[in-house]
């Protein structure tokens, strides 16, 4: 495969939820494979700082302060982008929230927080961002799904955070399903465990980490440099015939039975 498939030049990929974590690691990569890049996030600050070190490696970046769950911003929000760097190419549907609570003591509250950032915030996005893409004939969406988003039942108290990105994977299939007419491909990622800043608080547990490493089969942790390479090759020219796919990135969680680390047969 050459490496041209890869190359973003030219291109404009919005990013949301941009600031830190899996967002910010996906902004760098696709910076660093030439696209244009709009860092959308509420921290604008935060924003700022990833924008300010990929403009710092030669890179073009622009950043932007946006709630999701807010169908006025994202409207603002896409029509910024594409005044300040042209028509969005690439988008990259990251922001997402979660709240670890025991299901019985959920209040209304929170769990309309989390489906209104986790649910309707990408479907805002992609509806704003779909239509330029209709309208043009092309477009990649990559939206943020996860390993307990309709994949697997992880048990792990999080039911309305995994309820929502169990939406995430069908709003992808079937935003594929409608748009691949218009050559808009639609696809979703699903990460395991990642050592990230949303899941700082259960991994300074080390017990729990012990737990998790033994169910996952390559024995380690994903890192955010590790979601990188599968979503450039959904968003890049590389998967031009694929759309309303979701691809784990979960170290084998999902494929792979771990029944321990001692061999079957010594």
């Amino acid at each position: 495969m050459h490496d041209s498939l890869f190359d973003l030049t030219g291109r404009v990929a919005l990013v949301t939820g941009a600031a830190r974590g899996l967002g910010r690691a996906i902004a760098l990569g696709l910076a660093q494979h030439g696209a244009a890049v709009a860092i959308a996030d509420r921290n604008l600050e935060e924003a700022e700082k990833t924008a300010a070190e990929i403009r710092g490696n030669a890179g073009n970046a622009v950043a932007c302060g946006c709630d999701v769950s807010e169908k006025s911003e994202v409207v603002e929000l896409v029509a910024h982008v594409m005044g300040k760097l042209g028509p969005i190419d690439i988008l990259i549907n990251n922001a997402g929230i979660t709240k670890r609570i025991a299901l019985f003591d959920w209040q209304e509250s929170d769990w309309e927080e989390v489906i209104r950032i986790n649910q309707i915030g990408t479907f805002l996005v992609a509806r704003a961002v779909g239509k330029h893409m209709v309208e043009r004939r092309r477009g990649s969406i990559v939206n943020m799904a996860a390993l307990g988003g309709g994949l697997l039942g992880l048990g792990r108290g999080n039911a309305i955070y995994c309820s929502t990105k169990g939406a995430v994977v069908a709003l992808t299939r079937d935003l594929a399903a409608e748009w691949a007419q218009f050559g808009v491909r639609v696809n979703c990622v699903a990460p395991g465990w990642f050592r990230t800043d949303m899941n700082a608080p259960l991994l300074k547990n080390p017990a729990v980490v012990e737990r998790i490493l033994d169910r996952v089969p390559l024995g380690r942790l994903g890192e955010p440099e590790d979601v990188v390479g599968p979503v450039l090759f959904l968003a890049s020219d590389a998967a031009a015939m694929i759309t309303g796919h979701c691809l784990p990135i979960d170290g084998g969680v999902s494929a792979i039975v771990s029944l321990s680390r001692e061999p079957v047969v010594k």
